[in-house]
């Protein structure tokens, strides 16, 4: 059967599964051989799939059904798993879910399913459990079907793989992958170089097949298991991170949801009549220092629906595409006010000239009732956040990232006498490209690898043809040398491409009026984060004397020549340690609370949700 006819049945197969089951399947693929990559002539499919059951099932004590197995159906073998099932098991690490996910013959995926559940897994991947996982499949083989005078090589590339996949992981490389061949690079050439006949021979031979003992592989395969026991004993238990995996699978859950429980949260739609509660103009325009180029900021609150509330997924704040508008659910705006963050506070502040739409329950919010001497922490951590800001733009002024970033290999060099060349170089000056070479890796060494090259001999090259970023592996004859070796610093390619990223990110987010006002004053520091630093520490003072919020600035004047860059960087960063040093004297001596009354708070909250009624 073709893989287009196997892919067919498949789909036919699971619509059956959806339809009988009343389940939506969100997730399918390939396990086993055939993802592996070695395939015999009657090699089953192994399909295995998760799946959503209802919303209303999620929302009952009843725990309904977790797996759905169906008997072979001629060469289809179908396992399921619920969501919930699976989410609970990927915290543990649990190596058929872990490589379901990385199968690389995948035959449905919901939208953004499968990014969103590798991403997870990656985070909470714990190396002793998969690697105990893998040591687990090896011992089961060694002990249970390579035994007698002649096995299936079926069998010995099933503990081969175990062996390659522990070792990989306990070589810090974390996820190992599925496809045998990349195991491969963790294989001595002893070993790979059996590799291909017993592929060979599996490929070619029927599933009961058997094959004379291989002592070498026999020997290799004890000694590593013996070793990967004593590495995983080594290693440290992992706390189950419940947090991460309850985001993924309220997230996922969502799919299920009934469309009536829906909601695309958009700034239009937080904006309409039936949510809003407040909204108005922030920033600038509300402390007073905007200028003819100041963009227009918009803060605001909502309140989302009970029936929302009610359900698995949880709304803190809609902004839009810029960051410059932000409107906050109310009850993540009252948890920050109880916290004292400023830029909640400040909503609090806003003059009546800035407010668009106020609804009457908004007022039941006062000053009053939120601050507290907490303002002493949360206005100075963020005034003296704002210095580090200051000094940060600085950076990405003074060095602008290339538009082309760099590839991996542009971070590999070779030693050569006391130093090292970058690899690049050390081809050209041979008359080589990387297509030209074969790479393998060194046990032990992490970041060092073989370089081949030997005429008439075709090795895969050093990265992927799909993806420059990727180093590939090649199978080396026993006995060949190599021509060099090489270094690769990842470390130093993953900082690159975090700083490529992040300054295009910032050139095509900046506010070109801003860049070009602190580029031509010349000062090194961006004039508005100091501005905006000494009016923190300014407001602070007065919440902790006079117990007022006072947004509106009536140092005005002195805040826009700080912003035009009059004042020297060293002078204004004086004058912030010396306010916040008086905010730390005022707060200590002031009459405010240690803290905000949570009880009011909370009570206050249940009041306006109840009235507004939405």
């Amino acid at each position: 059967m073709s893989i287009d006819d196997a892919r067919d049945r498949i789909e036919a197969k699971l619509q059956r599964v959806e339809a009988q089951f009343g389940v939506k399947v969100v997730y399918a693929c390939e396990s086993g051989s055939r993802a592996w990559g070695f395939a015999s002539l009657d090699s089953d499919y192994d399909v295995r799939f998760l799946f959503l059951r209802s919303h209303r099932e999620y929302l009952s004590v009843h725990g309904g059904v977790e797996t759905l197995e169906f008997p072979l159906d001629v060469d289809l073998d179908l396992v399921g798993w619920d969501v919930k099932k699976a989410a609970g098991l990927l915290g543990k690490s649990n190596g058929a879910l872990v490589e379901w996910l990385h199968s690389p013959i995948v035959y449905r995926e919901e939208a953004g399913f499968l990014d969103r559940w590798r991403t997870t897994a990656s985070a909470v991947f714990s190396e002793r459990a998969s690697a105990d996982h893998y040591r687990g499949l090896a011992k089961q083989m060694l002990r249970t079907k390579l035994t007698g005078d002649a096995v299936r090589a079926k069998d010995y590339l099933y503990a081969l793989r175990a062996i390659l996949a522990a070792r990989w992981i306990l070589d810090g490389r974390g996820v190992a992958p599925v496809r045998f061949v990349e195991l491969l690079a963790v294989a001595s050439p002893d070993i790979t170089e059996l590799v291909p006949a017993l592929l060979k021979h599996k490929a070619v031979a029927n599933e009961g097949e058997r094959m004379a003992r291989i002592p070498v592989l026999d020997d290799e395969l004890q000694r590593s298991l013996e070793d990967i026991e004593e590495a995983i004993s080594a290693l440290r238990p992992k706390p189950v991170p419940y947090e991460e995996l309850d985001r993924l699978l309220r997230g996922t859950l969502r799919l299920a949801m009934p469309n009536s429980l829906r909601q695309v949260w958009t700034v239009e739609r937080v904006r309409s009549p039936d949510l809003l509660l407040f909204d108005a103009l922030a920033g600038s325009h509300a402390y007073g220092t905007a200028i003819e180029t100041s963009d227009e900021d918009r803060r605001g609150v909502f309140l989302a629906p009970k029936s929302y509330l009610l359900g698995l997924d949880r709304i803190e704040q809609v902004s839009g595409d810029r960051n410059d508008e932000t409107y906050f659910e109310l009850g993540r705006f009252v948890d920050l006010l109880l916290k004292n963050n400023p830029n909640a506070l400040e909503v609090l502040g806003i003059p009546e000239d800035c407010i668009k739409f106020r609804h009457p329950l908004f007022d039941r919010l006062k000053p009053t009732v939120f601050l507290s001497k907490l303002c002493a922490r949360t206005y100075g951590e963020y005034a003296m956040g704002q210095v580090r800001k200051a000094r940060g733009l600085n950076k990405k002024i003074v060095n602008p990232q290339p538009e082309e970033r760099a590839h991996l290999l542009d971070f590999c060099h070779v030693p050569v006498g006391q130093g090292s060349v970058p690899l690049v170089d050390w081809l050209r000056e041979r008359g080589l490209t990387s297509r030209d070479c074969g790479l393998t890796a060194v046990r032990n060494a992490p970041g060092l690898f073989a370089i081949y090259h030997e005429p008439g001999v075709e090795y895969r090259g050093m990265t992927s043809p799909k993806d420059p970023d990727a180093l590939v592996f090649s199978s080396v004859a026993r006995g060949a040398e190599p021509i060099g070796w090489m270094h690769c610093h990842e470390d130093a390619f993953k900082a690159h491409l975090k700083a490529h990223r992040e300054y295009w990110e910032w050139v095509e987010l900046r506010n070109e009026a801003r860049f070009a006002t602190n580029s031509e004053h010349g000062r090194g520091y961006d004039s508005k984060n100091l501005m905006h630093t000494l009016r923190l520490l300014a407001m602070a003072g007065e919440i902790a004397r006079e117990g007022i919020l006072r947004v509106r600035r009536p140092d005005r004047d002195y805040l826009l020549r700080v912003r035009a860059g009059e004042f020297s960087y060293e002078s204004l960063v004086e004058k912030a340690e010396g306010m916040l040093e008086e905010v730390r004297a005022s707060f200590a001596s002031s009459s405010l609370p240690d803290e905000p009354d949570r009880d009011r708070a909370n009570a206050l909250l249940l009041e306006i949700r109840e009235e507004f009624g939405v």
